[in-house]
């Protein structure tokens, strides 16, 4: 990806998550819990891929996915409004799984920290209520 593109990925991604939150009034789309993670957008700027998140149940992004898909033109005219480019990209919005992975991951790693913690003090207190051993006094 250029730099070009790259940046306007970026002025997509941020223009659409202010949409989001002020501008969109479907009911299908809780603002509060859905996130723009990332934009894909091509060489010649034509098409933008917009990949977000849904904290809830697959329903939930099954619900969001298609009432974006629905909005995609009026979430367009809204961003062409906003951001000043060439040619404004089509957006075709999808659920991003690659979040959803990186979060199972990072759950899995806490459980782990945790178990270890729990090891740990589990033998520091086997140490403090161990009486001494005849070697160990003076």
């Amino acid at each position: 990806m250029s730099r070009r593109s790259e940046r306007v990925a970026n002025l997509i991604r941020n223009t659409i998550g202010r949409l989001l939150l002020a501008k969109l009034s479907d009911p299908r789309v809780d603002p509060a819990r859905t996130s723009v993670t990332r934009v894909e957008v091509p060489e010649d700027l034509l098409t933008a891929t917009v990949y977000f998140s849904v904290i809830g149940t697959e329903a939930h992004q099954r619900r969001t996915l298609h009432a974006l898909t629905h909005a995609a033109g009026h979430i367009q005219e809204l961003m062409m409004r906003e951001i000043r480019l060439r040619n404004t990209p089509l957006l075709e919005f999808r659920i991003d799984k690659q979040f959803k992975k990186t979060l199972q991951t990072l759950q899995l790693i806490q459980q782990a920290m945790e178990e270890i913690h729990q090891k740990e003090q589990a033998r520091a207190a086997e140490g403090a209520s161990a009486p001494p051993a005849d070697g160990d006094q003076e």
